[in-house]
């Protein structure tokens, strides 16, 4: 649920007791640690003088494109790991990027587990940084990171600054 669609009571609880989850706190401790090891396997942000910016995505999405050539419908434990990094580092460059909104912990979608996403005041949805990278990887299309952030941008922005 987004900005747009009031809580139950119920649900409420069940949402705040996970945000103060110790396993959201952890993850949540981790980004400086992830976010440095990320830089160590894609050369692409090395190279910038502060990856974590738009122009970090397109080094992101030319990282993952070269590392999933012809992706199948599974992945190996660290496959999913490096996906993690990279949606991690997604979601940090769109805080950024935005300059509001904050991360939660919760199921966006019922039967798939429960995970980091982001919450941003104005935008009704949920933004799953795993799924735009999986769009990156089995849709091929350039810049679809750069495009969504646009979209973030061009929504929240009037009504928040």
């Amino acid at each position: 649920m987004g900005d747009d669609q009031p809580y139950t009571a119920l649900e409420r609880k069940r949402h705040d007791r996970q945000q103060r989850s110790p396993e959201f706190r952890a993850w949540l401790a981790a980004e400086s640690d992830d976010l440095a090891q990320l830089v160590t396997l894609v050369p692409g942000l090395a190279n910038l003088e502060d990856p974590w910016t738009p122009t970090g995505l397109a080094a992101i999405e030319d990282a993952a494109l070269a590392r999933f050539p012809d992706p199948g419908e599974t992945v190996t434990d660290d496959e999913m790991a490096y996906l993690d990094l990279i949606a991690r580092a997604i979601g940090h460059i769109y805080l950024r990027a935005i300059g509001a909104g904050k991360w939660v912990w919760l199921q966006i979608l019922a039967g798939n587990p429960i995970g980091a996403a982001l919450e941003f005041p104005g935008v009704g949805v949920y933004i799953d940084p795993a799924e735009s990278i999986r769009r990156v990887i089995f849709g091929r299309e350039p810049d679809t990171l750069a495009r969504q952030l646009d979209a973030l941008v061009t929504w929240e922005i009037p009504a928040y600054r």
